[in-house]
């Protein structure tokens, strides 16, 4: 039987980036929202990837403005992720960008 389990991840995005999730061993995960906020009133960029477990990266978005006092899902649907999987987030600054992700875990 499957377990499934249920987890919000929030962090404040840091220009230098930051590995905010990866998938645990014995479990595939489904990203199910990954919402910015930008907490300023300028616009500031984004850079949200996809770090597999053999070092390559997959960029999904590459510098995108979040303009400000407003939010953006950082992707357009859901998104798999196998074991040992990660997502990787970096800001264009160190001050203006929040992050809550959604994520389901699944047994494997």
């Amino acid at each position: 039987m499957a377990v499934n389990v249920f987890r919000n991840i929030a962090v404040d995005i840091t220009a230098g980036g930051l590995n905010i999730y990866t998938a645990p061993a014995g479990y595939s995960a489904i990203v199910l929202a990954a919402q910015i906020s930008n907490t300023t009133s300028g616009t500031v960029a984004v850079s949200l990837g996809l770090l597999d477990v053999d070092s390559s990266f997959t960029s999904l978005l590459t510098d995108f403005d979040v303009p400000g006092n407003d939010a953006v899902n950082g992707l357009v649907g859901k998104l798999v992720l196998q074991t040992g999987q990660s997502l990787f987030v970096s800001a264009g600054d160190d001050t203006s960008l929040k992050l809550v992700l959604s994520v389901l875990e699944s047994q494997n």
